[in-house]
């Protein structure tokens, strides 16, 4: 098979897609059918035509191949190899080299959050600086002000941005103090002048080409330290409060030789007033004197008479009705328990009670027409007599606001504010897969508050576990979550009075990140160095460009937090293995990697029997399987990943080529060894090793004294480091009537003894080997 192209040099802008056409001819004897693919670039940005080219012998054919060239593709020669596979005569892979030329076109993009500020006297602006182009920038900042008085200040002023990454810059504008007045507007026009860092000597560039500007506009809204509504209000509030005391002062002299009187008149009753008596806890009834009401109070009450005590019927009595509000959020409460009492002749006597509805309204029908106090009350929340007294004695003292009903007469409007005791809201928080403890600060914010006095509690949770304590309840709470290299999550809930709210998990959302660096030989950086790494379970490569910034790569758009193991490849400089770690959102540059010749090294995954990834498994250098009793710690090993590429490793540093021999050993599991030959082209060798368990088991069955099946025996095996206890199953269970299992056992000697009421207890030893289970059964005697 003979392969060749015209284009050995591909020239294209961002964004546009170039063709490639391949010749194919089958110099052969057999049909054969031809694919190609292209390496150097990710498979997503690659598009064959035909997919298979099939070919009879001295036939000729085209491939035709289309690269797409993304926006953020660096500017460049980037070398390619376009490699042609046979699929019929299994003729060896063809190669041609090609190198894509990137034009530069250099783009910035800057954006405000927020653009409006309202504050007393400063704010503090994040301009997002992005790079929307494919070469380095260096852009500087400057501001214009409508008020020469306001001053700001940019950290940084100047940036350097790489191609697809966004720097932010805070920019800080503050104004003059103001005392009093109406709000100003503070405009600030921001505006930015970048410039390419560099030229690209390889493309014969020679200019660095025009410069970018681009302006935007921010606005602090500066309000005074005392409004003018507030000035006007506390005039009027005093104004109010005066003539209140004026007439409070004048209805004080002009009812003072009025008394509340606690007494029904005698035309409430249809009854005459020789029958009236006194009630049953010692009031007046009728009016009529003690020796009458003696009298009647031994003769039956006459036809039509209303009672003196408990409640009156519908359209007689009086009737108390109200608001009851919460003093932590000044809305209706529901569920308030309403009770009234009237003062009897040694104590106070409950007559009445209702519940409030959810708008926070109550009525109290059917009363007796004299003075009464109301209690407010409910669990979660702190008794209040009205008015505003704790205790039933502030409310019954001399001098205290009591409630007077008149016979079919309507007190409306009483009103009371009960407090509800302190809430705490205590949740979880996931922040996913991440390798050190994340900071996460909690502020709970009451959602029908305005203003500073939004902000209720704050706690910072340095776990997976936060409390927030002595809340203002009830109440609806708005908690935000925020976290390093999280975006803000938020979630509403209530707080009852008194509540001690438990609130569901809240999973925090990481961002993306990206790592970069340089890869050398110690003194020069390399160029065409293949880099593998896996996202998503799908390997990815990249290959350091030879022109240009040589020996540079950037891998974005990369899940966090998460581990990484990226794979260096050069064929006249080995290979190496780097593991990264990455926090949440978090970007690492300078992971510079340095490349030896003539070594190389290992890459593989250890799984267990049904395929999964195993970590923490070590991996030892050198020799064959090692015992149990052998000392591996002077050799080279490493340890396969337990996060991030679970069960992958790698061991670098070795001479190549040459021939290895690596041995995993993991608790529990069997070891393996496995030989690796390193070649001289670079390629690392991967490899997969599946451990086998090294766990056994016991299994039997318990049968009674009439040989019949025992269930509910106590089984207990030791190995006389550790002891564990299962009982003989019962008909239906996962293991036989009168069955027993222990299994995730060690290999060893064990002893295991059957006990119950009224048997003679019976022990067994039992030996237990790797990946088996062990029969021990038990026939039981009585005690007798």
């Amino acid at each position: 098979m003979r392969v060749a192209t015209e284009h050995r040099l591909v020239t294209s802008h961002p964004g546009e897609t170039v063709e490639v056409r391949v010749d194919v001819v089958n110099t052969g004897e057999l049909i054969e059918g031809v694919t190609a693919h292209v390496i150097g670039l990710p498979d997503g940005q690659i598009s064959v035509e035909p997919q298979l080219l099939p070919l009879f012998p001295d036939a000729q054919g085209q491939i035709t191949l289309s690269i797409g060239v993304p926006n953020h593709q660096p500017a460049g020669m980037h070398p390619l190899t376009i490699a042609v596979v046979s699929h019929g005569s299994g003729s060896p892979t063809q190669h041609v080299d090609i190198d894509l030329s990137v034009s530069a076109r250099p783009g910035i993009k800057m954006s405000p959050e927020p653009q409006t500020i309202r504050s007393k006297r400063s704010g503090r602006f994040v301009l997002t600086v992005e790079n929307s182009g494919n070469v380095a920038l260096d852009a500087a900042l400057s501001s214009t002000q409508e008020d020469k008085r306001t001053r700001t200040r940019f950290t940084p002023e100047t940036v350097h941005v790489e191609p697809g990454i966004a720097t932010p810059v805070i920019l800080t504008v503050k104004g003059p103090r103001m005392f009093t007045g109406s709000e100003a507007d503070r405009m600030v026009t921001v505006g930015l002048v970048a410039k390419r860092a560099h030229t690209i000597p390889a493309m014969d560039e020679t200019e660095t080409g025009p410069e970018l500007e681009r302006e935007t506009l921010v606005r602090l809204r500066q309000k005074p330290l005392v409004s003018r509504g507030l000035l006007t209000a506390l005039i009027l509030m005093c104004i109010v409060a005066l003539w209140a005391a004026i007439f409070l002062l004048g209805l004080t002299q002009v009812l003072a030789g009025d008394p509340m009187t606690k007494t029904a008149p005698a035309s409430f009753f249809p009854v005459s007033a020789d029958t009236g008596g006194t009630g049953a806890d010692g009031e007046a009834g009728g009016g009529g004197d003690g020796a009458t009401g003696g009298a009647a109070d031994a003769a039956a009450a006459p036809a039509g008479a209303m009672p003196k005590t408990g409640l009156l019927p519908a359209g007689v009595g009086g009737e108390i009705s109200g608001t009851v509000t919460a003093a932590s959020d000044q809305l209706p409460a529901g569920r308030i328990t309403v009770q009234a009492y009237r003062q009897g002749r040694t104590k106070l006597i409950e007559v009445s009670s209702a519940a409030t509805q959810t708008d926070g309204t109550y009525s109290l029908a059917g009363l007796f027409p004299t003075s009464y106090v109301l209690k407010f009350s409910a669990d979660g929340y702190r008794p209040v007599w009205y008015q505003s007294s704790p205790s039933a004695a502030g409310a019954t003292k001399a001098g205290a606001t009591k409630v007077s009903v008149a016979a079919q007469g309507k007190s409306e409007g009483i009103n009371a504010v009960i407090e509800g005791k302190p809430g705490s809201i205590t949740g979880d928080i996931d922040p996913g897969d991440s390798l050190v403890p994340v900071t996460t600060k909690v502020v709970a914010r009451m959602t029908t508050a305005t203003g500073e006095a939004d902000k209720v509690a704050t706690t910072v949770a340095k776990g997976s576990t936060y409390t927030l304590e002595n809340l203002p309840a009830p109440g609806t709470y708005e908690l935000s979550f925020t976290a390093p290299g999280y975006s803000a999550t938020k979630v509403v809930t209530t707080v009852a009075g008194g509540e001690a709210r438990i609130q569901p998990t809240v999973v925090l959302d990481a961002g993306t990140g990206q790592i970069s660096g340089t890869v050398t030989d110690g003194t020069s950086p390399l160029g065409n160095v293949k880099i593998t790494y896996t996202v998503g379970g799908q390997e990815v490569s990249v290959i350091t460009p030879t022109t240009g910034q040589i020996g540079a790569f950037t891998l974005d758009h990369l899940p966090t937090p998460g581990t990484y193991m990226l794979t260096f490849t050069s064929e006249d400089h080995g290979s190496k293995a780097v593991i990264v770690d990455l926090e949440a959102g978090q970007s690492k540059a300078g992971v510079d990697t340095k490349l030896v010749a003539g070594t190389g090294c290992v890459i593989g995954t250890a799984k267990d029997a049904d395929g999964n990834p195993l970590g923490g498994v070590r991996v030892v250098q050198g020799g064959s399987v090692l015992s149990g009793g052998s000392d591996t710690s002077a050799l080279p090993s490493t340890t396969t990943l337990t996060d991030g590429a679970v069960g992958t490793f790698s061991i670098c540093g070795l001479t190549a080529p040459g021939d290895y021999t690596l041995s995993f050993l993991a608790d529990g599991y069997a070891p393996e060894t496995v030989p690796v030959s390193l070649s001289d082209d670079g390629a690392p060798p991967k490899i997969t090793v599946t451990l086998a368990t090294q766990l056994g088991g016991i299994r039997g069955t318990v049968k009674g004294p009439a040989g019949g099946v025992y269930v509910g025996a106590t089984v207990t095996a030791t190995n006389g480091a550790r002891t564990w206890v299962t009982t003989s199953s019962a008909a239906g269970g996962p293991l036989a009537n009168g069955g027993y299992l222990f299994s995730s056992l060690q290999p060893g000697t064990y002893s295991v003894t059957v006990t119950a009421n009224g048997i003679k207890q019976q022990t067994g030893m039992v030996t237990v080997r790797s990946g088996a289970t062990s029969v021990q059964s038990f026939a039981l005697d009585s005690a007798g």
